[in-house]
């Protein structure tokens, strides 16, 4: 049997050793610095999708401003002159009311008062010079005008508040139907008399979400569907419960895309529209919101016969 060197092979074996620890720790060290790049890229990449998510959400608005004054003007103006009115009529009924007393006290004669009947004849003429009833009534639509006009604008004010949520912001449980209406609330003014909107949905249905970002996505669908359509444009927007889905249909009779058209709606930066009247954006990142509430947007379309884009969410355990 051969003699065998037992500590030079030991010593080769430990040499061996320290030099795959070595390669090793190479190794690791440049995958934590790769994984650190790596890292840093995407927070990069997160911090700059998130940045032109909330730039798309303020072109929304900024396209919206002008409509949305208008229309929190129209209420506000005339509940103003509604406070005229009535601060002039508080001034007729204090008059009436002036005079009414003095005719009580000075038709006292040593402390024996008038006949009623006589009584009640002046003051029946005294009310209908002053036009009391008229007053009192008048009073009452002024109130009630007035009343919807506050309602109209804190619609409009909810439906910002809503829209602008930061979108880092925890998740809610929300009627996705509220939601919808809210968003029409402020896009009201910029489809008035060119887009026609008829709603098939009753019941609320609860979802887990954003706020601000399903507005967005709604509001997204609204423009687009304004922007397909011509004269007698229409759209029909659809919510009902499918298993445990809310299934919400946006179907207009605009346009409509080929089938080529279709297979690239959602991707960044392809728009149909003409150069300056699009960023290509809008349903790239209403398909990436939804679809980070767990849900699917897709559509369906025939040139030339109308758009039905579908926004699917997982229903929240308030709608079981």
């Amino acid at each position: 049997m051969a003699n065998v060197d037992y500590k030079a092979a030991y010593e080769r074996q430990k040499k061996a050793r320290e030099i795959a620890e070595d390669l090793l720790e190479n190794r690791s060290r440049e995958l934590y610095e790769a994984n650190k790049s790596l890292q840093y890229a995407y927070n990069k990449l997160k911090g700059q999708k998130e940045k032109i998510v909330h730039q798309e959400k303020l072109a929304s608005l900024g396209q919206l401003c002008a409509g949305l004054a208008h229309e929190i003007n129209n209420p506000a103006g005339y509940i103003k002159s509604n406070l005229n009115t009535l601060r002039n009529y508080s001034e007729e009924l204090t008059v009436f009311f002036k005079v009414l007393d003095d005719i009580l006290s000075a038709h006292k004669i040593d402390n024996i008062q008038v006949p009623i009947v006589e009584l009640i004849e002046i003051i029946q003429t005294l009310r209908k010079d002053c036009e009391v009833n008229y007053l009192l009534d008048d009073i009452k639509s002024i109130a009630s005008e007035s009343r919807e006009g506050i309602s109209r604008i804190e619609s409009i004010v909810k439906g910002l508040r809503d829209f602008s949520r930061p979108d880092e912001a925890e998740p809610d449980i929300l009627d996705v139907v509220q939601c919808i209406e809210n968003t029409l609330s402020l896009v009201k003014m910029k489809i008035k008399d060119k887009l026609y909107v008829c709603y098939d949905y009753a019941d609320p249905l609860y979802v887990k979400g954003q706020q601000g970002s399903l507005s967005q996505v709604f509001l997204n669908l609204i423009i687009n569907a304004l922007h397909a359509v011509g004269d007698n444009g229409r759209l029909i927007i659809k919510a009902k419960k499918e298993t445990e889905f809310a299934v919400i249909s946006f179907i207009d009779n605009g346009c409509g895309m080929g089938s080529d058209v279709c297979e690239k709606i959602f991707e960044p930066f392809f728009t149909t529209k003409k150069n300056g009247q699009g960023t290509g954006l809008g349903l790239s990142i209403s398909h990436g919101i939804i679809k980070t509430h767990g849900g699917l947007l897709s559509v369906e379309s025939v040139e030339g016969q109308g758009t039905c884009f579908i926004v699917k969410l997982p229903l929240s355990e308030a709608d079981d």
